[in-house]
C-alpha cells in the first residue's frame, strides 16, 4: 500500500440540478496525489476547483466514479466509516472569519475537532491547542482572543492549526492565502511548507494565483469546465505548457521586466468562460482558442501524453510546444 498513490481519482463527475437543467461542474476528472507531495489545482473561477476540492473530501458526494485515499475508496463508506477516514482528511478556507465561530476564543476553535471525534480529554486537548498557536508563530495570549481581533494572517495561522489539530495526511487548501497581503502570502506559504516536511503531508492547493501555485507545488493541474486539460511537474508545466488555456493564463501573469528593453503587451485571455448550464460541443475551450479548426468543435480530445508525466487534452498540444 506504501506504494500506491495517497490520492487517485477516476472519472469523478459532480452535476447539480438548477430548475430543470443541469449544471455540470466536474466531469470525468482522473488525478493522482503522491505522499507528501503538493498538487497545485488552478483555474478560473467557474472551472470547478472548489467542488472537485470537496468532492475529495466528501463534503460533496460525487454522482460516479471512485475517490480513493490511502487505499480506502470513500466513494462507497457509509456515515460511520466515513466520520472515522475525515479525521486524515482536513480543509483550509479562504475565508477564516466565515469557517470559525466568531464568539469562540481561537483556543475554542482550534480544539473544536478534537471534541467533535471524541479525542483527548479537556486537558489533553487544550494542550494540544496550544502546542499549535506556539508552532503556527501566534502568542500564548492569542487562545483567548477572539477570531475578529486578530490579523488577516493570524486568522488563517489558526485555520492551519485547527486543520492540523487532527493530525491529518491529506489537507485541502481552498484558495488560503487569496484574501492576504502579499507579505502575508509569502509567510503562509512557507509556513505551509515547513509543516508538510515535518508532518508527512499532502496537499491539494487550489488558487488563482500561477506565482503562489508555483511556489509551493510538485505537480500542477488545470481545470477548465469541471475538467482537467493539463496536468504536469510543475518545472515542466511552467517552462513548456502543452495546451493553448495553460499558456494564455501563464502569459497573463504580470512580470515586471528588468529593462525597458525587455517589456511586453501584457496579454490577457479573450472572452469569458462559458457557463457550466451549456458547455460548448468538442472542446470546451474551442470558442477562446486561436488554434481552433473544425475539428476542434465537434471532436472532444483526451488527455494526451506530450512529455514524461506531462499530459494535455488537445488536438494540438504536441504542436503548441514546438
Amino acid at each position: 500500500m506504501a506504494d500506491e498513490p495517497l490520492l487517485e481519482l477516476v472519472n469523478v463527475n459532480k452535476s447539480f440540478r438548477m430548475q430543470h437543467r443541469m449544471l455540470h461542474a466536474v466531469r470525468d476528472v482522473n488525478l493522482t496525489l503522491e505522499r507528501g507531495q503538493t498538487l497545485g489545482l488552478v483555474g478560473e473561477s467557474g472551472s470547478g476547483k472548489s467542488t472537485l476540492g470537496r468532492c475529495i473530501l466528501q463534503l460533496q458526494r460525487p454522482d460516479s466514479g471512485s475517490v480513493r485515499f490511502d487505499g480506502v475508496e470513500l466513494n462507497r463508506l457509509a456515515k460511520a466509516k466515513l466520520r472515522q477516514q475525515r479525521r486524515r482528511l482536513q480543509i483550509i478556507f479562504q475565508d477564516p472569519l466565515a469557517a470559525l465561530h466568531p464568539k469562540k476564543t481561537v483556543g475554542w476553535n482550534i480544539e473544536d475537532p478534537l471534541r467533535v471525534h471524541g479525542i483527548g480529554t479537556p486537558r489533553e486537548r487544550r494542550y494540544r491547542a496550544d502546542q499549535l498557536i506556539e508552532r503556527m508563530g501566534l502568542q500564548p495570549t492569542d487562545a483567548e482572543a477572539l477570531p475578529f481581533e486578530l490579523s488577516g494572517g493570524q486568522q488563517q495561522r489558526v485555520m492551519i492549526a485547527r486543520a492540523l489539530a487532527l493530525e491529518p495526511k491529506l489537507v485541502v487548501c481552498d484558495e488560503p492565502v487569496a484574501s492576504l497581503d502579499v507579505s502575508v502570502q509569502a509567510q503562509i506559504m512557507q509556513l505551509l511548507q515547513e509543516l508538510q516536511v515535518e508532518r508527512e503531508l499532502s496537499y491539494i492547493f487550489i488558487s488563482h494565483n500561477l506565482s503562489a501555485v508555483e511556489y509551493v507545488s510538485h505537480f500542477v493541474a488545470v481545470m477548465y469546465l469541471g475538467e482537467i486539460v493539463e496536468w504536469a511537474p510543475a518545472g515542466a508545466f511552467y517552462a513548456k505548457p502543452a495546451h493553448p488555456y495553460t499558456q494564455a493564463l501563464l502569459q497573463s501573469l504580470l512580470h515586471i521586466p528588468a529593462s525597458k528593453a525587455m517589456r511586453h503587451t501584457l496579454d490577457t485571455l479573450p472572452g469569458e468562460i462559458p457557463s457550466p448550464l451549456d458547455i460548448p460541443s468538442g472542446c470546451a475551450f474551442h470558442p477562446r482558442c486561436p488554434l481552433a479548426q473544425d475539428m476542434c468543435k465537434t471532436s472532444k480530445p483526451v488527455l494526451q501524453r506530450v512529455d514524461s508525466k506531462h499530459f494535455a487534452s488537445c488536438h494540438f498540444a504536441a504542436a503548441t510546444r514546438g
